[in-house]
């Protein structure tokens, strides 16, 4: 488990996290997102002491980063994995070797039969059991991305850590790194923190999602709880169009989760209640393959209390738009 408390870092005046405290549990994937310069790359280095901080803490296993002296923050290290946007790849070494240089780090022999064998374990997760002896030059950007994954993962890590590791990479590729994550956070029981500034990595992978403007949380919970019923702050993130609703008649927006994304709930709604509507804008999206969404209906003024009624009823949650534009 790790435990933000009340963090603050400054480069001298500037201040780059603001009193940041959130809690991630063993077994998260857990996605940190925000424009650049939000501070979230400062805040995944201050988790493994890469980066010192002023104030706060941060609780690793129970044990507080900002006591720990030389020794113990190097124990502390080893049981975090680290991957990068630029994969940070020696050029002179092979795929063995690349992979094998945390042990040498650490004196650990990298030809020793365990080692031998764990090391090819960890090419065979990745896909790469035949690319051993392959210099980096010869691996495209996503072989370069999964030998940094297997070396992230040789010492045996109770957490990883992804610095932009997908934002080199093309959609397709990222899909499969994706999905090569959720494989080990699955098969090892490793905790992940994800930190990005892309969506898509936050819907397809993330359980839980802190988002960060300008060195503060605005938001932590489920990426479905932020990202369809978004705050001010984070609907700006995202990046929705605007769009313009008629001015007269009622607006109402229903959520969909993926107990009902599925369910003829406006259908039924307009046969139960004998009404029309007009649909003016839906979204519907998948959540780590759960589907869930929005979508926009007016109604006539005099059918709200009717139309509110039965949306409680059935359990979907809706609120009644009284901005004409949607930011």
């Amino acid at each position: 488990m790790i435990k933000i408390q009340n963090l603050y870092k400054s480069y001298g005046s500037l201040e780059v996290l603001k009193d940041v405290s959130f809690q991630i549990e063993q077994g998260d994937i857990f996605g940190i997102i925000g424009q650049s310069g939000a501070g979230k790359s400062t805040l995944l280095r201050c988790f493994n002491g890469l980066e010192n901080f002023q104030k706060g803490d941060v609780i690793v296993d129970g044990q507080a980063v900002s006591s720990l002296n030389k020794k113990q923050l190097g124990s502390i290290q080893k049981e975090m994995g680290m991957i990068f946007q630029n994969f940070n790849l020696l050029n002179r070494l092979n795929v063995y070797d690349n992979v094998a240089l945390p042990l040498k780090f650490w004196k650990q022999d990298p030809h020793s039969l365990d080692n031998k064998q764990r090391i090819e374990k960890l090419l065979k997760l990745v896909g790469l059991e035949d690319k051993s002896h392959a210099y980096p030059r010869q691996l495209s950007g996503g072989q370069k991305q999964r030998v940094a994954i297997a070396r992230a993962l040789v010492l045996n890590p109770k957490i990883l850590l992804c610095d932009e590791a997908t934002s080199a990479l093309d959609p397709q590729i990222t899909r499969d790194i994706l999905n090569l994550l959720l494989k080990i956070n699955k098969e090892m029981n490793i905790t992940i923190v994800v930190v990005t500034h892309q969506m898509e990595v936050i819907k397809q992978i993330c359980n839980k999602v802190a988002f960060l403007k300008d060195g503060r949380v605005i938001s932590v919970g489920k990426p479905e709880e932020l990202f369809v019923a978004p705050n001010e702050e984070i609907q700006k993130f995202v990046g929705d169009d605007i769009e313009i609703l008629p001015q007269t008649g009622k607006n109402i927006k229903l959520f969909f989760t993926n107990n009902n994304s599925k369910s003829h709930t406006i259908t039924q709604l307009a046969r139960t209640l004998d009404i029309n509507f007009d649909i003016c804008q839906g979204k519907l999206e998948n959540f780590r393959g759960s589907m869930m969404g929005s979508l926009i209906i007016n109604i006539e003024e005099k059918d709200l209390l009717a139309v509110g009624n039965y949306l409680n009823q059935e359990g979907i949650t809706w609120e009644e738009i009284v901005w004409v534009m949607l930011f």
